[in-house]
């Protein structure tokens, strides 16, 4: 339960940025907008840290999925991809301040927060290098 409110925070989090973005004028500052949220939901929370990453596994399981359509080997990237997906589907996953660690039947993989990043660039470069 824990996991979903701190998601939910993140993502009221970015639906206020975005909405900045949108309507306020080029006047506002960051540091007004951190006060800003902080006023409006009464939190001190830092939210963007490195639970942001969490958002960035939305395209990561779409591109697993494109992978299993077009019936490509479990092995390699395309493995860890669905060790990925699983993981999330059945919330067998971790978040620490060490990394990630996602479990699923066929193995475990752990990630620091710099090695995760370097994988998803990766894995989404070579998947639209080869589908677009």
């Amino acid at each position: 339960m824990n996991d979903i409110l701190a998601i939910n925070a993140h993502l009221k989090y970015v639906e206020y940025l975005l909405n900045v973005f949108d309507n306020d004028g080029d006047e506002m500052s960051l540091g007004k907008i951190r006060n800003n949220f902080r006023e409006k939901f009464g939190t001190q929370h830092v939210l963007l840290n490195q639970n942001f990453g969490v958002y960035r596994l939305l395209p990561l399981i779409l591109i697993k999925e494109e992978y299993k359509n077009q019936k490509k080997e479990l092995n390699g990237d395309v493995e860890k991809i669905k060790i990925i997906r699983d993981s999330i589907v059945h919330h067998n996953f971790e978040i620490d301040e060490n990394g990630y660690c996602f479990k699923n039947d066929k193995g475990t993989l752990y990630f620091s927060f710099e090695e995760f990043n370097g994988f998803l660039h990766r894995v989404e470069n070579d998947f639209y290098t080869e589908n677009i």
